[in-house]
């Protein structure tokens, strides 16, 4: 991917950085030359691509994310791992919505109690009318709002706003506003256009 702003690039490369700092600390766990900060014991697994249950799965966790999965996982353990027998209980992957309008419905720590509900742990969230109505310090304070929920938040920024400005006098984002939103961490990228008449009548 080509990203053309010079601020932008800095920012992808940190990430990336980070990223390559994470995956060398998960590989490290996962041979057993770190010790893991969790290790379930004792699980069910939902194998989602061989549609199976595999009992008796240990996993290795390193902060937040997975390290190792499978039969034995002693070797990563440490004086201060956290060790869980969840006695047979089943762990599977969690869902992700792939797009959706928080800002339509509900709050977002409101919204995540019944999607957690469902199995969905990742929201990608377009919050068309937070901006619409607040501008670039409505989406600011909405990303704010998702950040500590038990469930992990991407964003889009808004590429569609307002619909129609004959019938709206809703508020958009600067392309300086739209620079500045893709810095914020959690924010992926561009969202829907879904007004098809802006993009075949070129409107800026």
């Amino acid at each position: 991917m080509i990203l053309i702003y010079n601020n932008t690039i800095t920012y992808h490369r940190t990430l990336f950085l980070g990223l390559s700092r994470s995956i060398e600390t998960l590989n490290q766990v996962a041979m057993g030359d770190k010790p893991a900060d969790l290790v379930l014991e004792n699980c069910s697994l939902v194998n989602v691509y061989s549609r199976e249950i595999m009992p008796e799965t240990q996993i290795a966790i390193s902060q937040d994310r997975i390290a190792y999965v499978g039969k034995d996982a002693s070797h990563t353990k440490g004086k201060k791992t956290v060790v869980m027998n969840l006695e047979k209980k089943y762990v599977a992957p969690g869902f992700a919505d792939p797009h959706i309008h928080v800002d339509q419905f509900v709050s977002p720590a409101e919204f995540v109690k019944k999607s957690l509900l469902c199995g969905v742990t990742s929201l990608f969230s377009d919050p068309i009318d937070v901006v619409s109505t607040c501008g670039y310090r409505g989406f600011k304070e909405f990303v704010k709002m998702t950040s500590g929920l038990p469930v992990r938040f991407f964003h889009v920024i808004p590429g569609g706003v307002p619909v129609d400005r004959k019938f709206s006098h809703g508020k958009t984002l600067s392309l300086t506003e739209a620079k500045s939103a893709l810095k914020i961490s959690g924010v992926l990228g561009l969202g829907e256009v879904f007004s098809w008449t802006k993009v075949t009548k070129r409107d800026s």
